[in-house]
């Protein structure tokens, strides 16, 4: 359980600071769409382990 809270925390965190760097520091081109893609992709392996990390959790109850 521990495990999938650190990975839950550590995927959406990843996805936080790829878009804030995109929107900060890279200008519009190539780059800044593959920095939105990726955050994108951690933001959604997040979310998703997050969901799975609930039905693990009602799961038990």
């Amino acid at each position: 359980m521990k495990n999938q809270v650190a990975r839950t925390y550590l995927l959406l965190g990843i996805a936080l600071i790829l878009f804030a760097s995109a929107e900060l520091f890279v200008g519009p081109g190539k780059v800044k769409d593959f920095m939105n893609g990726g955050s994108a992709g951690f933001a959604l392996a997040g979310c998703i382990s997050f969901v799975m990390l609930l039905i693990a959790n009602f799961k038990k109850r």
